[in-house]
């Protein structure tokens, strides 16, 4: 039987350059996604960790020896690392504060 993908978008989410104070994405049952990148925005770069529960301790995620980041722009907007399909929380460290939009799909 088919099933038709889910789809989910967020309003603006304020991320913050440290991991203790960045909101919380829950990422559970989605496998792809989009970050948008308002214009005038001074992000260039997320780090994204990852925690099996929306309070637990969040990880950095890696792929092999790295750490998994997105590259992003003002005025864009950027497809999520395929690498974090199955985590169930993340959260998205700038490498300064700003503020984004996130779609996702099933």
């Amino acid at each position: 039987m088919h099933q038709t993908p889910q789809n989910a978008t967020t309003g603006t989410v304020s991320l913050t350059d440290a991991v203790g104070t960045t909101p919380v994405i829950n990422y559970r049952g989605y496998r792809k996604g989009f970050v948008y990148v308002p214009n005038g925005s001074s992000l260039t770069t997320l780090t994204w960790h990852a925690s099996d529960s929306e309070d637990g301790d969040y990880e950095a995620c890696h792929d092999g020896s790295s750490a998994i980041t997105s590259t992003v722009a003002a005025d864009r907007a950027v497809p999520l690392p395929t690498t974090l399909e199955g985590a169930a929380y993340l959260k998205a460290v700038g490498n300064a504060a700003g503020d984004v939009k996130f779609s996702f799909i099933s």
